[in-house]
């Protein structure tokens, strides 16, 4: 990618300023008050945030209240689909987790499918699991396999995901992993898109043509995308040319590099991509970006930040830059609020940021996971949280 760069502005610099480096986001939205970014948003293309402040992005830390873990058992990992890092990463950090805490741990692939997750919940279920952790996926899709779980008496936690109540359901996990506590799961969210936003207006000179990729199975990937185009619409020389929906069945199906290249096509004057979920690049958009001829002419940014798409950024192979979370924090955070249901104690807020990375920001080193600048050791606090009782 070869593009400009300017003095990128964010509004609401205060309020980003008072939550940067405390913990902020909830697992759980309540109302449409809250639907707007809780930390910042661009009100125009020459306010007065620097470079520096957006890739600064919105840090937490780790709890510090101990739990006493109140037994030994078996904990049940559903991942939302193991083709899919962005899924594999948190499922198997959660199994890391569950033994560092003294259980014995089962990952079950969901494969990316509704039938996946119930099945995978119900095995859970036959196996008389202590508890079990549902990664990355909401509940509309499994809700009579959580019913299941709530009448045999196993606790079920959402890591990644939001409960039924979202949508003006009734709540029917045990409990939701909190990312921060001063923000709501849609704003932690808006936040992401918006940040995406943020760097493709400084990489384009504020003059972003985007191609937008919309993902449709979750309730978080429409808040991207709102997040998004709110903040890319601050910016009077930018728009959006086209929204291109993606869902599930379209990365396991292969469709998704097929559609992404005939929407590129179509757009000639695309000089930017924003993309919800890094998998995707795996599954066939990396390729794509660079098959397409257009690689250095294009700002494509990505969600999640895990180890493989970091590669993908440091070598500039179809994807320059991300919005990271430790997805690994994730799959522990599920862990640690199992140990808190279990021992009838409230979940605590995970710490969750966020923060953009390229090739000159955030990026760590070659073979490491994503964990924020400045580092956020999160096993070593969850493991002393961890106490005997």
């Amino acid at each position: 990618m070869k593009l400009l760069r300017h003095r990128l502005s964010l509004s609401g610099l205060a309020l980003l300023a008072a939550v940067a480096l405390v913990a902020g986001c909830s697992s759980s939205s309540d109302s449409s008050t809250n639907s707007s970014s809780g930390t910042s948003a661009v009100t125009s293309a020459t306010s007065a945030a620097t470079s520096a402040e957006v890739y600064q992005g919105v840090l937490g830390t780790p709890p510090t209240t101990t739990v006493a873990l109140k037994s030994t058992g078996l904990v049940w990992v559903v991942s939302c689909g193991q083709s899919v890092p962005t899924c594999a990463s948190p499922a198997e950090s959660a199994v890391e987790a569950a033994e560092a805490a003294g259980w014995t741990a089962k990952l079950c692939d969901g494969q990316l499918n509704p039938q996946g997750w119930s099945a995978c919940i119900r095995q859970g279920i036959s196996a008389k699991a202590a508890g079990i952790i549902v990664i990355g996926q909401d509940c509309d899709s499994f809700q009579a396999a959580l019913k299941e779980a709530k009448t045999a008496g196993i606790p079920t936690v959402a890591a990644g995901g939001n409960d039924c109540d979202v949508r003006g359901g009734e709540k029917l996990f045990s409990a939701v992993v909190q990312n921060m506590p001063d923000l709501t799961a849609e704003q932690w969210w808006k936040k992401m898109g918006a940040l995406q936003a943020d760097w493709i207006i400084e990489k384009t000179d504020a003059k972003a043509q985007v191609l937008s990729l919309k993902f449709t199975d979750s309730i978080w990937g429409g808040w991207i995308q709102d997040g998004f185009t709110t903040e890319l619409a601050t910016c009077s020389g930018c728009k959006v040319l086209d929204t291109l929906t993606i869902g599930n069945a379209d990365v396991a199906g292969g469709q998704l590099t097929q559609k992404f290249a005939t929407a590129l096509l179509k757009q000639p004057k695309a000089n930017a991509v924003n993309v919800p979920l890094d998998g995707w690049f795996f599954a066939g958009l990396s390729q794509a970006v660079q098959s397409s001829g257009r690689a250095d002419s294009l700002a494509v940014i990505g969600n999640f930040g895990e180890t493989g798409n970091l590669d993908l950024i440091r070598k500039g192979t179809g994807e320059d830059a991300t919005v990271g979370f430790s997805a690994p924090w994730v799959g522990w955070a599920g862990v640690d609020a199992l140990a808190r249901t279990l021992a009838g104690q409230p979940t605590q807020p995970a710490g969750i940021g966020l923060q953009v990375i390229d090739s000159d920001h955030n990026l760590p080193e070659s073979g490491t996971s994503f964990a924020y600048s400045p580092a956020v050791d999160f096993r070593a606090a969850y493991t002393k949280d961890w106490s005997r009782g």
